[in-house]
């Protein structure tokens, strides 16, 4: 199934379009899924990929005037793998990602009026172990595709209290997932076409909250991160030259309200969240046998719901796009070194919470190093 230290650029490509799919991603998506070292030619390969992403979203209201009442902190994802053949057409990857990630900062008083948390951070740690199993059919190769995930999920929060004061939340809670999928390839022209469904995953969370006042003591909630199906397709189309296109939605409808029990009663964040849909369509090109560039765009439909005359309700994450830049070089015949740019912009906007926003933007930058052997 694989052929040792055989340099393909398309892999780096790909993993290129899928930083600026996830950096423009809307709902709590970080990192997004990324399985694609499955198919890494190498005999055995490891790979290592951190992300920047600057957001600029400044939110407002009218009755603070000259405030920023609510704003998304910058963030850092990483994707961490190693693949192998490890018998006769069935090869492994084993992987860590923090799939889904949040962060939002309001001010204090804002906070304290609408019932809203100071500062909220959600982030997540996904470890898996995902494998293949290919046979020969007509001119290329077949694949069906599984695998497993331990997730950990965590939320933090600075919440107003009627004290006057604020006080923390801190839950985490461990769960697990799966995934399935097909692929095709045909290798002389750089053909693949792939599949893949990733179940949700159900959390108990549990932690402390309120700490520092009457009410401190346990903490519990129950979340769901989404289903997604994501489709992804390459093909060269002339020497040199690779196109290449990618699908996928997400169920953020599952996501509607996250609602934290302490013994001051239930603390909640509305999300009410519609399902999410990112379409991503590039082109890549060698310009030497050493060095391959690639420039694609993306488009995300924003997952804040909307009421029947299309004004959102609660949310702010409004339709994206956004463009990719990147390339990949070899500094050697066994290693490889890519990068890329992702720059997208949030529409302006308003919601029925009286919260409104000029246009912002998603800066992402990426760096990946690959080693081959």
């Amino acid at each position: 199934m694989r052929a040792p230290r055989k340099r393909s650029h398309a892999l780096a490509l790909l993993g290129l379009m899928a930083v600026g799919g996830s950096a423009q991603a809307g709902g709590l998506e970080a990192n997004g899924y990324n399985w694609d070292m499955i198919f890494d030619p190498a005999t055995y390969a490891a790979k290592g990929t951190i992300t920047y992403v600057d957001i600029d979203h400044a939110i407002t209201n009218p009755g603070y005037q000259g405030t920023t009442v609510s704003s998304s902190p910058s963030r850092v994802h990483y994707n961490f793998g190693i693949s192998g053949e490890i018998i006769d057409n069935t090869s492994c990857l084993v992987s860590a990602q923090n799939p889904f990630g949040s962060g939002t900062d309001r001010d204090r008083a804002y906070a304290f009026a609408t019932s809203q948390a100071v500062r909220e951070r959600i982030s997540s740690n996904d470890i898996g172990l995902t494998c293949a199993y290919g046979l020969d059919v007509g001119p290329g190769v077949a694949s069906i595709i599984g695998g497993i995930s331990a997730q950990q999920l965590s939320y933090t929060a600075t919440v107003p209290t009627a004290l006057g004061i604020t006080a923390p939340i801190d839950i985490d809670g461990m769960s697990a997932g799966w995934r399935l999928g097909v692929a095709y390839e045909i290798e002389e022209i750089a053909l693949r076409v792939s599949a893949i469904y990733n179940s949700a995953v159900s959390y108990d969370l549990d932690g402390t909250a309120l700490d520092g006042t009457p009410f401190s003591g346990p903490a519990s909630a129950n979340v769901t991160a989404p289903q997604s199906i994501e489709l992804k397709a390459q093909t060269g189309v002339a020497p040199g030259w690779l196109v290449l296109g990618s699908v996928k939605w997400v169920d953020w409808s599952v996501v509607d309200t996250l609602a934290v029990s302490t013994n001051a009663g239930p603390i909640s964040t509305d999300l009410n969240y519609r399902d999410g849909w990112t379409v991503t369509g590039g082109v890549g090109h060698a310009l030497t046998p050493e060095l391959t560039v690639l420039g694609t765009v993306t488009w995300d439909r924003g997952t804040s719901s909307v009421d029947n005359a299309g004004v959102l309700e609660n949310g702010t994450q409004t339709d994206r796009w956004g463009a990719t830049l990147g390339a990949a070089y070899d500094i050697s015949e066994s290693v490889e070194f890519s990068g890329g740019v992702s720059y997208s912009t949030i529409a302006p906007g308003s919601n029925l919470q009286n919260e409104s926003w000029d246009r912002g933007s998603v800066l992402a930058i990426s760096a990946s190093l690959k080693a081959s052997f």
